[in-house]
């Protein structure tokens, strides 16, 4: 049986236990197929997204590096001359083209490295505004920064903070768009995340197919910590930053299974809150 075939079992599997489970409406059996049915759904589509946003990234980046001379992609910024300027010329005598028509190109290439090269130092200074703004909070999970959280407590395996929670309680300045995804340091892009989060966010690239397949078997004890955070930021993230339960924007979250015994995948997984386990 080929893969699609597999796919194509699954999927009227699906539709025929959530179409049996019509006449069951409400129960609990008829809910959970018909969640697990809409949650596949949605990991399916965002797996689409997660590669769209890579593919793009990736394409814009390698396009830059393409067009630029040398001079402008190892650029010290005691050049005299502006980064896009090199890069004008150097379209000019390789394209054949005009000043005028190379310039609003070399000036977007520019721009491009520009932000590719930005470190993250240089935002630490906004952590007290983005308190006063958003609130003692991580934007994923929600966590209470400067608390003992529910999911320290019953040392969660969904979300380890007791592996280090000196460390992943820890706040840290996130660019919304990442710096890698050539996101920018104005404070519009700027939140708050737990440092767990953070590191489970990373790139801003999702979760890699072959690491998700890897672990998918594994008991959630023996799946490596970072791939844990990974799955954790991802899934919150899917859904809204919300409870799947009640809907909660503002409690604090985790993940559970949402087919015991079933496959630590994205599909399998769902956000709730603590109140609704």
């Amino acid at each position: 049986m080929t893969e699609q075939d597999i796919l194509g079992s699954l999927d009227v599997l699906l539709d025929h236990l959530v179409i049996g489970a019509a006449a069951e409406q409400d129960s609990p059996r008829s809910i959970q197929y018909e969640t697990f049915a809409f949650s596949r759904a949605t990991s399916v589509l965002r797996s689409d997204e997660d590669e769209r946003v890579r593919r793009r990234f990736e394409t814009r980046l390698r396009l830059a590096l393409h067009l630029a001379p040398l001079t402008a992609i190892n650029y010290e910024r005691s050049n005299p001359s502006p980064r896009w300027r090199l890069i004008r010329e150097h379209l000019v005598s390789s394209f054949d083209r005009n000043r005028g028509e190379c310039e609003p190109l070399a000036r977007e290439i520019a721009t491009l490295l520009d932000n590719w090269e930005r470190t993250r130092d240089e935002v630490t200074g906004h952590r007290a505004f983005l308190l006063h703004r958003d609130g003692p909070y991580c934007r994923n999970c929600h966590v209470e920064f400067g608390t003992t959280p529910t999911s320290l407590l019953s040392s969660d395996p969904f979300k380890p903070y007791f592996e280090s929670p000196e460390e992943l309680l820890s706040i840290e300045v996130d660019h919304r768009e990442a710096v890698s995804g050539l996101g920018t340091n104005v404070v519009e892009n700027l939140q708050l995340l737990c440092r767990l989060c953070n590191a489970g966010k990373g790139d801003g690239l999702g979760v890699d197919v072959r690491q998700e397949a890897r672990h998918a078997g594994s008991t959630i004890s023996d799946v490596p910590l970072a791939h844990r955070y990974r799955m954790l930021y991802t899934v919150i993230d899917r859904d809204g930053r919300q409870c799947m339960r009640c809907d909660s924007a503002s409690a604090e979250l985790t993940v559970r299974l949402l087919v015991t015994g079933g496959a630590y995948v994205r599909s399998n997984l769902f956000t709730v809150c603590y109140e609704c386990i």
